[in-house]
């Protein structure tokens, strides 16, 4: 009873137990990783524009949406940071009206999530819960999620049992030219060797996503409490004053925070509501998915009521969004997505190669 005989062992039972979860967390981590792109490349008709001298203004897209689907009317719009992707017009149809901001032209328009939008979001339930409609089965959700963050911790003790284990052999190359056999086990240690850093950044990602104490004890650590989420102020009274434009209300959130670039408007859905302008600041560490900074303009006088920046008021939640944007890859954007893809589907990689390790010495 060696200690390498004893961290074998760990190495060998706890990969037996993981096995077949670490191999859907792999594989749905391997698709994940590009969830904000795939539906771009399987609709680029639908997503994708030529880009022209001069945006039009996005009034003028807002009212081509409304002249097009009368009586339903634009209730926001999402304006993407690549200026070769459309503005989405959400409409209170429950509609979605993709609108090329350079010439007006109407790419499309759909009612409810696409197709490809079911499919991966299947696949990221799946990968959060094991579950690809939670809804369908709600009692499964919550213990499927710690099954999960279990697996998560599980990696995070086979990542440095297994650098102990390769220790001894240090092999960092696969002989191509041996049984298959020994492909595998050249393959489980090379590729281990190499990826074991990035998989062990995943795990612990992974884990302080998937367990609910871990975002608590970020904001116990950083001595910071969650950030407070008010509900929205209410609009001056009218007074005879017409509503402001989308453009006016996107000019007044830009002047109150100047670092910020447009994500998405929510015009105002009756005489008191108010425009809510979100925008995304350098301090946001998530590219594709970013919590903006909220400003709320007063429809009428055109004056910031509100400017609500998560991250000012709690340091712990900035770590919370790093953490998650780590995980996911978002953070060094497409470099990113690739790096946490190649990860992810090296794990199954692993699996598998030890899996036929394990078997062969069955027999």
């Amino acid at each position: 009873m060696s200690p390498r005989y004893v961290i074998l062992k760990v190495h060998l039972y706890l990969g037996l137990a993981a096995a077949v979860f670490l191999l859907i967390l792999s594989a749905t981590g391997t698709v994940m990783a590009f969830e904000h792109d795939i539906e771009r490349w399987v609709a680029p008709r639908l997503w994708l524009v030529t880009v022209g001298r001069r945006p039009l203004p996005e009034d003028e897209l807002i009212r081509i949406a409304q002249a097009a689907f009368s009586p339903a009317r634009v209730a926001s719009v999402q304006i993407s940071p690549r200026a070769d992707v459309v503005h989405v017009m959400q409409m209170t149809d429950h509609a979605a009206v993709y609108v090329n901001p350079w010439d007006g032209t109407i790419n499309g328009r759909i009612v409810g999530p696409t197709r490809t939008q079911r499919y991966i979001g299947y696949i990221h339930q799946l990968h959060l819960r094991l579950l690809p409609v939670p809804r369908s089965a709600p009692s499964l959700a919550g213990p499927g999620k710690l099954v999960v963050s279990f697996a998560g911790l599980v990696l995070c003790a086979l990542v440095p049992t297994g650098l102990i284990l390769w220790w001894r052999a240090r092999r960092a190359s696969i002989r191509l030219t041996g049984s298959w056999f020994r492909i595998c086990f050249d393959a489980h240690q090379a590729l281990g060797i190499y990826a074991c850093i990035f998989l062990f950044v995943a795990a612990f990602t992974g884990v302080m996503v998937g367990f609910d104490f871990a975002e608590g004890a970020i904001y116990a650590v950083m001595h910071s409490p969650p950030p407070n989420r008010p509900r929205p102020p209410q609009a001056s009274d009218a007074n005879g004053r017409p509503f402001i434009t989308v453009d006016q209300a996107m000019a007044v959130a830009r002047g109150a925070v100047p670092d910020g670039i447009v994500t998405q408007v929510q015009t105002p859905a009756n005489p008191k509501a108010v425009f809510v302008v979100q925008l995304r600041t350098p301090r946001e560490v998530s590219v594709d998915s970013p919590i903006p900074v909220t400003v709320y303009v007063d429809p009428y006088s055109a004056v910031p009521i509100r400017v609500q920046d998560l991250f000012a008021e709690s340091p712990g939640y900035r770590m919370v969004r790093l953490n998650r944007a780590i995980h996911t890859g978002d953070y060094w954007g497409l470099p990113g997505h690739i790096l946490t893809s190649l990860s992810s589907f090296l794990l199954g990689v692993m699996v598998i190669t030890g899996l036929v390790i394990w078997g062969k010495k069955l027999t």
